[in-house]
């Protein structure tokens, strides 16, 4: 009896375990996004299953978060009024200025939507080499989106997920943003260079400042990751390596930065902005 007993209770073990990661991983697939833009442009964009909205009780709505509502209303969303308190435990505590969207996940565009997103209007795109900080992934998003960059390409493995602190981090800019993941990075840079890209990677050793760089063709920066930089098969299938001159003292820019200081340069010469 003893026994029995003992293979039951494992048998009950095993089945509560495989049903909490069960539900571990579903809700893995679920977003919590929080703060007026990111909400707003996933409501927008609709790249998102949209499964409830959050907002603050008893708040005086602001004009952009009676917009979340209407537009939460007329795709009959569930709406809940909470305190703030369950709003800042829902988003972790961070700054959620009254809203959080429950949401799926945000997933990347694939390589195949790459000769539908690039056109004649966007002659520069973006690559980063393993970019993992989603502070950094949703800044440079920003940036990008802001200069009216084609798109990101990123690698699959070693790279930020589309997660709520990168839509935050964007302001909401990788709610529409493309960001293509491919397979393999330096494959992708050698394929596009066939196709008449130019691809150019930032290295703080290069000899060559960035600020010599002009646009004359479709080019394609890469930056590198934050602590290793560019990988040497990406930077072997760069055609020409720059550098951010500054002080010495210092030996680099955040990725984020250096991506914003290079996309400014370069909007002098093409049309990257409005």
């Amino acid at each position: 009896m003893p026994r029995k007993k003992n293979i039951i209770q494992k048998f009950r073990y095993k089945s509560n375990f495989n049903e909490r990661i069960g539900s571990e991983l579903a809700n893995s697939m679920n977003d919590i996004l929080y703060g007026v833009q990111p909400v707003l442009s996933a409501l927008r964009h609709g790249k998102r299953k949209l499964e409830r909205l959050y907002l603050k009780k008893n708040a005086k709505f602001s004009e952009r978060l009676k917009e979340i509502r209407e537009i939460a209303d007329g795709f009959m969303i569930p709406v809940s009024e909470v305190s703030s308190k369950k709003l800042s435990e829902m988003s972790l505590n961070s700054v959620h200025q009254g809203v959080i969207l429950q949401c799926s996940s945000l997933s990347f565009s694939s390589i195949n939507d790459f000769s539908k997103i690039f056109s004649e209007k966007h002659s520069i795109i973006v690559a980063l080499d393993q970019v993992e900080d989603p502070h950094n992934l949703g800044a440079i998003l920003r940036t990008c989106g802001f200069f009216n960059v084609g798109a990101v390409v990123v690698p699959r493995d070693h790279t930020s997920r589309l997660s709520a602190v990168v839509s935050k981090a964007s302001a909401g800019v990788s709610e529409w943003f493309p960001v293509i993941s491919v397979p393999n990075l330096a494959r992708f840079l050698s394929e596009q260079k066939s196709k008449g890209f130019w691809t150019v990677g930032l290295e703080e050793n290069a000899n060559d400042s960035v600020f010599k760089l002009t646009s004359d063709r479709p080019l394609i920066i890469v930056f590198g990751n934050e602590g290793r930089g560019l990988r040497q098969l990406v930077k072997h299938n760069c055609d020409h390596l720059y550098r951010i001159p500054g002080n010495s003292e210092i030996s680099s820019l955040n990725v984020s930065n250096a991506a914003a200081v290079v996309l400014s340069h370069l909007s002098k010469y093409t049309k990257l902005s409005n």
